[in-house]
């Protein structure tokens, strides 16, 4: 048997808001707000970490995908899109396979040092994609790519549990709704500067080479903060010599994890959450370049038309999410947030039928607006459903459990996320865009229709246990016969 201390059942109660430096983050009495946050040093140097980590990977992105299709067309490579495809899956697949792992092994280790770690291994990885050569063998490049992406991806699974669990550490439970919602914004905000405004401008600028320089220069900057943050010792003990080795070690504690999952039905609906909202959304982000070409009318390259609102949108959704949890219960928020999800996308995808029924001829600007505005609309749903259901995760999870939690989630999420990377643009070609985005639209109002429903179910069935356990009056009995 294991020496480490027992993982407590899941009960009623939310256990998961510990503070780490209580002399400086363990007062509740601040207002939940993002200037509360913010004047914590600890999180805000998380916060910095987290920001200017994911801006370099986002850029990492642009700037591998630039360069793999880059050699194919330079090398007249068949089946092109199946090549960058690989990158993409490179990118994915250390989720499926190492995402449970890297949760046991964050719950081992002193987390900011494995954070630390994580974006010295990134700085590395990137720096061997300079050491790929133009003049080797095309099959020898585009392997080279292919292996030191998965490396760098690997890499990552290691740091998002660490990082997600740590948030409870440094902030107290009244902050974690705008904490996770100051995250949230950030992840968007960082993939969003990366990828479509930094990459695509420091490529062209600087170049793909220097661009991978810079960005590796950034890691190195980031591992250098984490390591600024206070010690967050491990939460279970390493394992002692005769326990079954160190891969049995892992496999134990990522049954104990899911075991803790499975114990926990909130805390299995909060993951279902992320997750539903995760793949709809990358469903809608790979159909997205189709849908701007094939029923707007614009080129590629103005996607960002579409994007930039959707980004603003879930700024604003995160801005308010805050503001709602005070006012209504969480969960319902979440249902109401995909089902509307789902409404907004099935008017953006009839969004030209709907046009021509009440303009006749829809110029592509007026179309192009009304598109932007409802992918705004979107990104509100989107923060809606993300910030609520983090925080519920963060909650019901053990300090002792938190990252394999964490890395639950992403393990699911990083598999079904395979759907869109490789059958969304199948069904599209097939079927058409408008119709599989159609589909979406109505899974989202099911599910979100779906839980409003069994949520109310479970609420009445609960005041019936309640009024059961009291003394009952007279009209309660059947009268004498």
């Amino acid at each position: 048997m294991s020496s480490d201390p027992a993982v407590p059942a899941a009960s009623g109660e939310a256990i998961g808001a510990t503070a780490g430096p209580r002399s400086s983050v363990g007062r509740v009495d601040k207002p939940a707000s993002f200037a509360a946050v913010l004047g914590n040093g600890p999180f805000l140097r998380l916060w910095l970490a987290q920001a200017i980590s994911q801006t370099a990977n986002s850029m990492v992105d642009f700037a591998l995908l630039l360069r793999v299709s880059g050699v194919v067309d330079y090398h007249n490579v068949p089946q092109a899109n199946t090549a960058i495809s690989l990158v993409i899956l490179a990118f994915s697949l250390p989720g499926v396979i190492f995402g449970p792992f890297a949760g046991a092994v964050a719950d081992r280790v002193d987390r900011k040092l494995l954070m630390a770690v994580v974006n010295l291994f990134r700085a590395g990885a990137v720096f061997l994609f300079l050491l790929i050569r133009p003049e080797w063998h095309v099959q020898t490049i585009l392997a080279a790519y292919y292996a030191i992406t998965f490396l760098f991806g690997t890499a990552g699974q290691f740091f998002a549990p660490a990082q997600g669990a740590m948030i409870p550490e440094l902030v107290p439970r009244a902050h974690l709704v705008p904490a996770n919602a100051l995250f949230n914004l950030t992840f968007t905000a960082a993939q969003l500067l990366g990828f479509t405004v930094l990459g695509p401008v420091a490529a062209k600028i600087l170049g793909v080479d220097l661009l991978f320089f810079v960005t590796a220069v950034l890691f190195f900057g980031c591992a250098v903060l984490t390591m600024t943050l206070p010690k967050a010792a491990p939460r279970l003990a390493l394992p002692a010599v005769g326990e079954g080795g160190p891969f049995r070690r892992l496999l134990a504690d990522v049954r104990e994890g899911l075991i803790y999952i499975l114990n926990d039905p909130l805390l299995i609906r909060a993951i279902a959450y992320l997750t539903i909202a995760s793949t709809s959304f990358m469903l809608v982000a790979a159909l997205g370049p189709a849908f701007v070409t094939r029923v707007i009318g614009l080129s590629e390259e103005d996607i960002g038309l579409i994007v930039a609102p959707a980004g603003v949108g879930v700024v604003a959704g995160v801005l308010l999410v805050p503001r709602l949890v005070r006012r209504f219960p969480r969960e319902a928020i979440i249902d109401w947030a995909l089902a509307g999800a789902g409404g907004v996308l099935l008017v953006l995808a009839l969004s030209r039928v709907l046009l021509g029924l009440l303009m006749g001829t829809v110029p592509t600007t007026v179309e192009t607006v009304f598109a932007g505005g409802l992918a705004a609309i979107l990104g509100v749903c989107n923060a809606c459903v993300l910030v609520p259901a983090q925080t519920i995760l963060q909650e019901r999870s053990h300090e002792n459990v938190r990252a394999r939690v964490y890395a639950t989630f992403y393990t699911i999420t990083n598999t079904v996320a395979f759907i869109p990377i490789f059958f969304a643009a199948a069904a599209a070609d097939l079927f058409g865009v408008v119709q599989v985005l159609s589909v979406v639209a109505l899974l989202l109002v099911f599910v979100g229709l779906r839980s409003m429903g069994q949520r109310r179910s479970d609420e009445a069935v609960r005041w019936t246990r309640i009024r059961t356990r009291h003394r009952q009056g007279p009209e309660a009995f059947d009268p004498p016969r």
